[in-house]
């Protein structure tokens, strides 16, 4: 029996310069569609990303993502983390949503949604406890995103 020399074989080089694969059994597997490109990953890390709502994933464990990446959504003032009954709304009503990766405003007007964390039961938030009003106040003001981060990395998703 001969096995075919592949390395002459002109349908798999046609195929293998198509993939991008410069050397033989070289290539990246890249798809723009389910990846992030460099400049999305920028304008992620900005904040300054707007997406249509149907791009925006919901993943097992109620934290938005769009494609490989978690994410957070602005809205009116808030940062949504997790798909609350606000995000739910805004995804089949809203005709772009804007959408990032990067440092939550400092603003004092600005601030994490607490549904959201209650949503994710975030550091024993819950709806009970939201109700009171300097409970509220203080997880708002406390909320680190590195601190989240590091219990939902952004990036990747695993």
């Amino acid at each position: 029996m001969k096995i075919a020399d592949f390395y002459q074989d002109e349908s798999f080089n046609h195929l293998r310069k198509r993939m991008g694969a410069d050397e033989l059994g070289h290539f990246e597997l890249f798809d723009p569609a389910r990846q992030l490109t460099y400049a999305e990953r920028e304008a992620l890390d900005s904040g300054m990303l707007s997406t249509e709502g149907q791009a925006l994933r919901i993943l097992k464990d109620k934290t938005l993502a769009f494609k490989n990446t978690r994410v957070w959504l602005f809205y009116e003032q808030d940062y949504h983390l997790a798909y609350c009954q606000k995000v739910q709304a805004l995804r089949h009503h809203q005709d772009r949503l804007q959408i990032g990766t990067g440092a939550l405003s400092a603003k004092k007007a600005e601030g994490v949604c607490l549904e959201c964390l209650s949503v994710l039961q975030y550091q024993g938030v819950d709806a009970r406890r939201l109700r009171r009003a300097e409970f509220s106040e203080q997880i708002r003001e406390q909320f680190s995103l590195e601190l989240f981060k590091q219990e939902y990395p952004f990036y990747p998703i695993t």
